[in-house]
């Protein structure tokens, strides 16, 4: 290695490694504000806080932080990490740092419990504004790289791209480190060097590697595509070999499984105990003084592997009435206060009770009729190569640019499902609803 390069390596480490050490400094003064203001207010109420409590309280916080630091990365400053995925591991250093320092002290005081719940809060909002900063920062110093690559693996370009912040690639036909190294002496700003091994003969990919070590950029080589399978994929080390296996997705996770279900459990609940008896009353003596006929309609559908299972809904149409060749409200077998629960899907109430049983999810797959299944589970294996492992959902995840789920849709909710993800679809459906003029609408009851 050159001097010059040896010179932009260690200037690059030494940037990473301030900025590292400034965010930590950074967030142990931050647990030593949140510490201050506890003992300020506590101090109002209770007279002063002893001067060595304080100290004590700040000693273990910065300590816990550096050693919980080391194990859960800052993603805050990642091209690539969503806004929920940084929150999500803020709240992880939160509450790791939090709970060692609650242990550590016997007399569990009111100063350590606000101190480590202000510091939960003020960790979080701290990681997204760093994430915030970084993707502006990326975004106007963007990362020079070469991308090698044959006809077949070019759409990894537009991949990368996407889904990197900062990041512009120039992609090269010539496959050879000669070729390489004439590209960098035009271009001496590039910094990064992408190529699929497949692309390039064994002998190449080491004159590549060699180059790159001379020259102190990063090489990053990008697995080859199996379409027929995963395209989600992980390394993993088996003995002295790293092979790539299909990534572990959330809900395949015990505890994301238990999160999610105690969600759908407390929901469920908390609507059936509070707006469905008194909905569900009003609902009866309206459907029955507007139809004869039976107040739910019993439909079978399709939930997770095939499984069928009886759905029930309020009924909005005449018992007896034939099928319309309408759209929607336009349908005349609809009944006054049926045009009302159709148009403020209230309809769906009864499908709490369902989510409560197991049979279903507030935020699913979406739901289908069991003679549509077959053609749902084939276009789920060409997407996805995994089985239906998806419950139902009174709602989905929608592409903005569509307006009802799509089995795409589907494949994506399942690879990028959290519990912040959930929270953002309930409330934007629920923003539909109550911003819908129609729905709000009593000209049908």
């Amino acid at each position: 290695m050159s001097e010059g390069t040896s010179k932009i390596s260690t200037r690059r480490s030494k940037r990473h490694w301030l900025r590292d050490s400034l965010t930590l400094l950074a967030e142990a003064f931050l647990w030593a504000a949140c510490v201050y203001i506890v003992s300020l207010l506590q101090g109002t109420r209770t007279g002063a806080v002893p001067l060595s409590a304080w100290f004590t309280h700040f000693g273990w916080g910065f300590a816990f932080l550096f050693v919980v630091t080391r194990f859960i990365p800052n993603n805050a400053y990642s091209q690539t990490a969503r806004r929920d995925e940084v929150a999500a591991q803020a709240i992880k250093t939160a509450l790791a740092v939090s709970i060692l320092a609650f242990a550590v002290f016997a007399e569990r005081s009111s100063l350590q419990i606000f101190s480590c719940l202000l510091f939960f809060v003020a960790l979080t909002a701290e990681r997204l504004i760093l994430n915030s900063w970084f993707i502006h920062y990326s975004m106007h110093h963007s990362e020079r790289g070469v991308l090698i690559c044959n006809e077949e693996t070019v759409w990894q370009q537009q991949a990368l791209q996407q889904n990197t912040y900062g990041l512009k690639l120039t992609r090269m036909t010539e496959q050879t480190a000669q070729q390489l190294e004439e590209y960098l002496t035009v271009h001496p700003e590039t910094e990064s060097i992408y190529c699929t091994p497949s692309a390039i003969q064994t002998a190449e990919l080491e004159a590549i590697a060699h180059l790159c070590q001379e020259q102190g950029l990063v090489l990053h080589l990008l697995p080859q595509p199996v379409f027929t399978l995963n395209k989600e994929m992980q390394s993993e080390c088996r003995g002295v070999i790293n092979v790539l296996s299909p990534a572990k997705l959330p809900l395949q996770n015990i505890f994301n499984k238990a999160v999610k279900r105690l969600t759908d459990i407390v929901l469920s609940l908390l609507i059936l105990l509070t707006i469905f008896p008194v909905f569900a009353a009003i609902a009866y003596i309206c459907i029955k003084r507007q139809s004869r006929g039976p107040v739910f309609t019993i439909r079978h559908v399709c939930g997770m592997n095939g499984k069928t299972f009886e759905c029930l809904t309020f009924r909005t149409r005449h018992y007896e009435a034939a099928p319309s060749f309408l759209d929607g409200i336009n349908d005349p077998g609809y009944f006054p206060f049926g045009k009302f629960l159709a148009h403020s899907r209230m309809e769906l109430l009864p499908q709490f009770l369902c989510v409560l049983w197991g049979n279903m999810t507030i935020v699913g797959s979406q739901m289908m009729r069991p003679e549509h299944y077959s053609e749902y589970r084939q276009n789920l294996k060409r997407l996805f190569a995994l089985d239906h492992h998806l419950k139902a959902g009174i709602t989905n995840y929608r592409f903005p640019s569509q307006a009802k789920s799509s089995t795409s849709a589907d494949v994506w909710y399942y690879r990028n499902w959290s519990f912040w993800l959930d929270l953002r679809i309930m409330f934007q459906r629920l923003g539909t609803l109550i911003n819908n003029s129609k729905a709000k609408s009593i000209n049908y009851i």
